[in-house]
């Protein structure tokens, strides 16, 4: 048992670092600069990713280390949004055209997308003073609603002009945006639209007239082929309702449906198929 005991320990402290060193490579910056690869095209607009509900560095955190691995885009700053609304910046914006990435992340969960969307049009504001005038806004769950909550409410002439936005699982037409279910609510896609709507839903069909008319949109889903149409926590006919909203105010919206174990509802933003899409998207 003495053994076994010592085992144990000495296991679970080689998980312990395992674990430190995973978390420290997905939380800080790295140094070093991308070496340009062809079929890349690389500017100086960062892409600024919001997680959802819950988020972590966990929810972008790999996909961004992997983005710089494969030297597609670098990883410059974190954003830490405290408790109060005050921006915590790790990092700067170092204007080598290496397609700069930053990683937002909210210090204490927020319980709707109305006060994520308050957040994120302070790091827009901060952004601005650090004279970006463009950015590109990739988003999960929550944060995509709470993204296009942005976009029609606070996205005056103070701050960057978003010129794509990418959504993930993002439930357009729920009842709960920021919890899990026992049952997943969806109202089913016609050809006309959703069979009902939600206040959210509703919401954002009287306000989209606001919705900046230049903007590029990739909607993307999950489906774990399971017989639920979707990925365990988001419907995709909540997802893709997103279409209807936005038929008569954009000409560039494309959708992508990712199937199986990847299209988990956390494991979708690690799908290599979901980097292959972003880099078309974003980058080519």
């Amino acid at each position: 048992m003495k053994k076994f005991a010592k085992i144990m320990t000495l296991l679970l402290s080689f998980l312990s670092v395992a674990g430190l060193i995973y978390y420290t490579q997905i939380r800080y910056l790295s140094q070093g600069t991308l070496v340009k690869q062809k079929g890349v095209r690389y500017s100086n607009t960062p892409t600024v990713f919001i997680h959802g509900y819950q988020g972590s560095s966990l929810s972008f955190g790999p996909l961004l280390n992997k983005l710089e691995a494969d030297n597609i885009a670098k990883r410059e700053m974190t954003i830490i949004v405290k408790s109060d609304g005050k921006l915590s910046v790790e990092g700067k914006l170092t204007n080598n055209h290496e397609n700069p990435t930053i990683m937002v992340l909210f210090s204490e969960d927020v319980t709707d997308e109305v006060k994520q969307s308050q957040w994120i049009a302070e790091v827009m504001k901060y952004l601005y003073t650090q004279h970006v005038t463009g950015v590109n806004l990739v988003a999960h769950s929550m944060g995509g609603v709470s993204a296009l909550r942005y976009l029609l409410e606070y996205a005056d002439s103070q701050v960057p002009e978003v010129e794509k936005l990418v959504t993930i699982a993002s439930p357009f037409n729920d009842l709960e945006i920021a919890e899990d279910t026992e049952e997943i609510f969806a109202y089913e896609l016609t050809e006309k639209g959703p069979s009902d709507t939600t206040p959210i839903y509703d919401y954002f069909d009287q306000a989209m007239n606001r919705l900046p008319s230049n903007l590029a949109i990739l909607n993307i889903a999950g489906d774990l082929e399971d017989g639920s149409a979707s990925d365990g926590s988001v419907s995709t006919h909540n997802i893709f309702s997103l279409r209807f909203l936005l038929q008569q105010h954009t000409k560039n919206y494309q959708e992508l449906l990712i199937k199986g174990q990847k299209g988990g509802h956390s494991a979708i933003t690690r799908s290599q198929q979901l980097q292959n899409n972003l880099m078309a998207f974003l980058w080519r």
